[in-house]
C-alpha cells in the first residue's frame, strides 16, 4: 500500500524525502493506527515536503517462507529504481525484516524502528540504525497493581498462541519467574477464547489478570489483540492490567505504558534528524507512565489515595472542588468577608442602638429636668391661676349660701352661681392637669396632635406669667389644622421654652415694646411649621449655631440646656429647630416637623 503525504511546502521544493514505513502488522491493528497517526502528525508539523510509503507485512498471519520471499520480491520490484532516504520500522519482526532482506529492497538506507522492547541480540547493530526502545514494563505494571491490590495474592499472565504470543510468554516468564512483587505468579496460554474467557470469568476479585497478547489462540483462529483482550476483560472476575495503552477502551484497569502515538512522533523525530544532516543518534527509551482508567477504579471499588500522583488517568470526572477550586476558595473568601461584615454590622447595629437607648433616656431625664425648671419659672403665676377659680369658687358659695340663708332664694340666680362654681372648679383641675402633664416622668407616647391647638394650649399656660411680665403675646394659626405627629407635653415644653426665651430676651426693654408673635403655617413640601418672633436684640449669625450647643446661654443665670434639649426633642419627631437668620427685627425661632 502506498500512502503519499506532499506536506507543508509553501512554495514547495521539487525535490522531497522518501520516506518507506514497515509495519509489521495489518493496518487494522489499532496499535498500527496509532503509530502511524504519531509519524504523520509530526512530519506535518515540521512543514517540510516529505513522500511517505507505507507497507503492512502482516507477517503474523504470513510468516512461512514462501510468504516472506513473495513479500521480498515485491518490494525489491516496487522500490527499485526509487530511491529513499529512511526506512521506518514498527515491531520487532518488522526490524529484523529489515535487517534481513533491506539490500534487496532499500540498500544503504538508514533504519529508524520502534515499537521493539530492545534490538535483536543475535544480530549485530549497523551503525546506520537508531530507534525508540519501548519497555512494556511488564515489572512496572505488576508493582502498580501490588499498589491498586495490596491484598491480592496471585496474579496471571496471559498470551495466545501465535509466534509472537509464545515469545511474549519467555519474555514474561524470564522477567518475572514464579513470583514478583509479593505475587505467586501463573502462566495461562494453550486455550481458546472461549477457554481464556471462561477462566478470567473463576478468577477472584483479589487477584490479577495481566493480559499480553493474542494474535491467535490455540484453535488457530486469528484475532486483533486489542480486541480478544477487550474480550477476555469484560468476562474477567479479577482487575485486568495492560502494558499497551491501546487496549485502555474500559476494561482494562491500568498499566504502565507508554502511547504508539508517542512511539510514531518520536520515530518521525529521528527521521527528521537524519534529513539535517545529525546522522542516527543512539536508540532512546520512550517514557512510560502509570495509565489507570477512572471507570475501572470506581467499578473495582479501588480507593483513591492508592493512585500514584504522577498517574495518567483516564475517563475522570473532576469534582467541582478539583474544577473549581480557586473559584470556589475566592467566593467562600467573599463570603466570609461578607458575613464578617455582617456580623460587624449587626454589632455595630446593636451598639448604636444600644447607644440611641441611652441618648433617648437621657434626653428623656434633662426634658424632665427642664420642665421641673420651667415649672419652677412659672410657680407665682400657677399659683395665681389656680387663686383665682378657688376664690370666685369660695366668694360664689358664700353668695349662694346667703341667699338661701334669706329665705327669698332666686333659683335661677342659686343655678347661675353653680354654673361659675363649676366653671371654675373645671379651670383650676386643667391647670392642675397640666402641671401634673408637665411633671410626670415616663414613657413617651406619640399622637396625632394638630400643632395650632399645642400652640393655643401653651399660650393658655403661660398667659398669666406673660400677664406678670407685661408682655403681650400674639397668636397667628393656620386656617386649616397641622396634624404632626409628637408627644403634647414634649411639644408644649419646647413652645414654652421659646416663649420663656423670648421674653427674657425683651426684658430691658419698655413694657409697650414687649411683643411676642407666635404663628404656625403650611411649609415647603407639607412640613409643619411654628414660629416665635420677638423684638429683642436679636442674635448674632456667628452665635446662632452655638446657642443650641449645652451649657451655652446668653443670660447671666441660664444653665445653656433649654434650647439644646428643645432641639433634641424636635429632632427625635424627625423635625428641626433653628434661628431664623433673616429676621430683620428679634430673633425668630422656627420649628419644623414633618407632616402627622
Amino acid at each position: 500500500m502506498l500512502a503519499l503525504i506532499a506536506a507543508v511546502a509553501f512554495g514547495g521544493s521539487a525535490f522531497a524525502e522518501r520516506i518507506l514505513i514497515l509495519y509489521e502488522n495489518e493496518s487494522t491493528q489499532p496499535a498500527t493506527m496509532e503509530i502511524a497517526q504519531g509519524i504523520t502528525r509530526r512530519l506535518v508539523e515540521d512543514k517540510r515536503h516529505v513522500e511517505l510509503y507505507s507497507e503492512y507485512l502482516d507477517l503474523v498471519r504470513f510468516g512461512s517462507d514462501a510468504d516472506r520471499q513473495r513479500l521480498i520480491e515485491y518490494l525489491r520490484v516496487k522500490y527499485t529504481g526509487r530511491p529513499l532516504d529512511a526506512l521506518l520500522t514498527v515491531g520487532p519482526s518488522a526490524l529484523r525484516f529489515a535487517l534481513a532482506e533491506r539490500d534487496l529492497f532499500a540498500p544503504g538506507v538508514p533504519i529508524v524502528f520502534g515499537a521493539v522492547r530492545g534490538f535483536p541480540e543475535d544480530v549485530p547493530m549497523p551503525p546506520d540504525a537508531t530507534g525508540v526502545l519501548s519497555r512494556f514494563d511488564v515489572k512496572g505494571t505488576l508493582e502498580l497493581a501490588r499498589r491498586l491490590q495490596p491484598d491480592a495474592k496471585r496474579a496471571t499472565i496471559l498470551t495466545g498462541s501465535a509466534p509472537f504470543d509464545r515469545s511474549w510468554k519467555e519474555t514474561a516468564r524470564t522477567l518475572l519467574g514464579e513470583h514478583y512483587a509479593g505475587f505467586d505468579i501463573d502462566y495461562l496460554d494453550g486455550l481458546s477464547l472461549d477457554g481464556f474467557k471462561a477462566k478470567a470469568t473463576a478468577l477472584p476479585a483479589d487477584s490479577v489478570l495481566l493480559i499480553l497478547t493474542v494474535f491467535a489462540d490455540a484453535e488457530g483462529v486469528s484475532y486483533i489483540p486489542r480486541d480478544a483482550a477487550s474480550r477476555i476483560a469484560t468476562t474477567s472476575g479479577a482487575p485486568v492490567y495492560s502494558v499497551y495503552s491501546s487496549y485502555f477502551e474500559g476494561t482494562v484497569l491500568a498499566g504502565h505504558v507508554g502511547t504508539f502515538t508517542a512511539i510514531g512522533a518520536e520515530m518521525a523525530a529521528l527521521a527528521l534528524r537524519l534529513f539535517d544532516g545529525g546522522g542516527t543518534a543512539p536508540p532512546a527509551t520512550q517514557k512510560e507512565v502509570a495509565l489507570i482508567d477512572w471507570r475501572q477504579v470506581v467499578s473495582r471499588g479501588i480507593a483513591r489515595d492508592r493512585i500514584p500522583e504522577d498517574a495518567e488517568i483516564l475517563h475522570y470526572k473532576p469534582t467541582a472542588w478539583e474544577q473549581f477550586r480557586l473559584p470556589i476558595i475566592l467566593g467562600l473568601s467573599v463570603i466570609a468577608a461578607q458575613a464578617l461584615s455582617i456580623a460587624a454590622l449587626i454589632l455595630q447595629n446593636q451598639r448604636n442602638r444600644r447607644l440611641e437607648d441611652v441618648v433617648s433616656t437621657q434626653r428623656l431625664e434633662l426634658a424632665h429636668m427642664s420642665r421641673h425648671s420651667q415649672v419652677s419659672q412659672l410657680s407665682g403665676t400657677l399659683a395665681h391661676e389656680l387663686t383665682q377659680p378657688l376664690t370666685s369658687i369660695l366668694a360664689n358659695a358664700e353668695a349662694g349660701r346667703k341667699i338661701a340663708r334669706a329665705g327669698n332664694a332666686d333659683l335661677g340666680e342659686i343655678g347661675e352661681i353653680f354654673d361659675d362654681i363649676v366653671a371654675d372648679n373645671k379651670r383650676a383641675g386643667e391647670v392642675i392637669a397640666q402641671l401634673r402633664s408637665m411633671m410626670r416622668k415616663g414613657d413617651v407616647s406619640v399622637e396625632r396632635i394638630d400643632l395650632n391647638d399645642a400652640m393655643r394650649s401653651t399660650v393658655a399656660l403661660i398667659n398669666a406669667e406673660m400677664v406678670a411680665r407685661r408682655t403681650q403675646v400674639s397668636m397667628s394659626p393656620n386656617a386649616e389644622p397641622l396634624p404632626v405627629q409628637a408627644n403634647m407635653v414634649q411639644l408644649q415644653q419646647v413652645i414654652l421654652n421659646l416663649i420663656l426665651n423670648a421674653a427674657d430676651a425683651m426684658a430691658e426693654l419698655p413694657p409697650k415694646q414687649r411683643k411676642i408673635e407666635i404663628a404656625t403655617r403650611l411649609g415647603e413640601n407639607g412640613a409643619r411649621q411654628l414660629t416665635v418672633s420677638d423684638a429683642g436684640p436679636g442674635i448674632a449669625p456667628d452665635q446662632m449655631a452655638e446657642v443650641f450647643k449645652p451649657f451655652v446661654s446668653t443670660k447671666d443665670n441660664g444653665l445653656g440646656l433649654g434650647l439644646a434639649i428643645s432641639r433634641s426633642l424636635v429632632e427625635a419627631r424627625g423635625g428641626k429647630l433653628v434661628f431664623d437668620g433673616m429676621a430683620t427685627r428679634g430673633a425668630r425661632a422656627v420649628v419644623t416637623l414633618p407632616a402627622g
